[in-house]
């Protein structure tokens, strides 16, 4: 499954090269000055949240980037598929605002559709007019990875023959302040991200093979053992983790006793990436398409379900 278009709105602050390079976050980064008017002229898209106009944006850059390979597909075999942790809250409280602080008789009808669950992917079709199937994810750093997976599994079963799938945390309503059990400082990356993925095995970057599971508080074993199945072909050359939790001393420990630093390039993204929730996926899958060979992206979730993506990278 080919990467054919790419498209993200961060903060400047975030970048491939910061991330490879470890740079520690600060606080919660968002893209600066955003405006949708400078990706998309539409009507009505001001009234909408913050994150629904990221992921617009995001998928903006992602069709010009794509260019002519998207272009080309009819609108009813295109796809489009999100993953978002927080923003159904964010939305709900968009939407509630003025009945909290006036009374029912002020909420705003044009703010209802904001609290649709498929809010997002649906007004992403709706501005780039694509009638093809849309769905959204939630599943806490899963979410964009799911959202992925998804994608894949519609385009291998012919019901669409490209996807665009994103990656979208806007904290709108302040909700990633609210992670942590409250903690007094958060270190997060908001924003949104966005790949276009057809099928085709000839071009680069690839995306081989997508392997989930799920494991409970007692059997965080199973991480290390589908991680094992991967790295025994012995042809990985990159590996990247870091979901900030638990499960990263975890794989910190199981790759330190093996000491396969000297046999690869291992990156765990955990300080230059934060809690960032659905973005997490996909800021490592951005760092993984400026690689050399086949990569290796692990994410996983405190409890519940996790992936190993394989990604064969760039060509030089």
């Amino acid at each position: 499954m080919n990467i054919i278009g790419r498209g993200k709105v961060l903060s400047e602050t975030i970048s491939v090269e910061s991330i490879r390079n470890n740079v520690e976050i600060n606080g919660i980064l968002e893209p600066e000055n955003f405006d949708i008017k400078q990706y998309v002229k539409y009507k009505g898209l001001r009234s909408l949240t913050k994150a629904t106009n990221l992921a617009i944006a995001s998928i903006s850059e992602a069709i010009t980037d794509a260019g002519s390979r998207y272009s080309e597909h009819s609108p009813e075999r295109i796809g489009v598929f999100v993953g978002s942790t927080l923003n159904p809250l964010d939305a709900a409280y968009h939407f509630m605002t003025d009945v909290y602080e006036a009374s029912p008789d002020f909420v705003s009808p044009v703010k209802f559709s904001s609290s649709v669950l498929n809010n997002i992917s649906g007004w992403a079709s709706i501005v780039y007019g694509i009638t093809g199937l849309n769905s959204t994810v939630i599943s806490g750093n899963l979410s964009g990875i799911d959202a992925l997976k998804m994608a894949v599994s519609y385009i291998n079963n012919n019901v669409i023959d490209i996807a665009i799938v994103t990656a979208v945390e806007g904290n709108e309503a302040g909700s990633i302040y609210q992670q942590g059990n409250l903690q007094k400082k958060v270190n997060a990356v908001t924003g949104a991200i966005s790949f276009i993925i057809e099928k085709d095995e000839n071009n680069y970057p690839n995306i081989e093979n997508i392997n989930s599971f799920q494991h409970t508080e007692d059997n965080r074993d199973k991480i290390i053992m589908n991680l094992e199945k991967d790295l025994n072909d012995g042809i990985t050359k990159n590996l990247i983790y870091g979901s900030n939790n638990c499960n990263d001393e975890i794989i910190f420990n199981y790759l330190k006793s093996k000491k396969f630093d000297d046999e690869l390039n291992i990156l765990d993204i955990s300080r230059s990436s934060g809690m960032s929730n659905a973005l997490s996926g996909f800021l490592k899958l951005l760092v993984s398409m400026d690689m050399e060979g086949e990569t290796l992206v692990i994410e996983t979730n405190e409890v519940g379900n996790d992936s190993i993506i394989k990604i064969n990278s760039k060509i030089s």
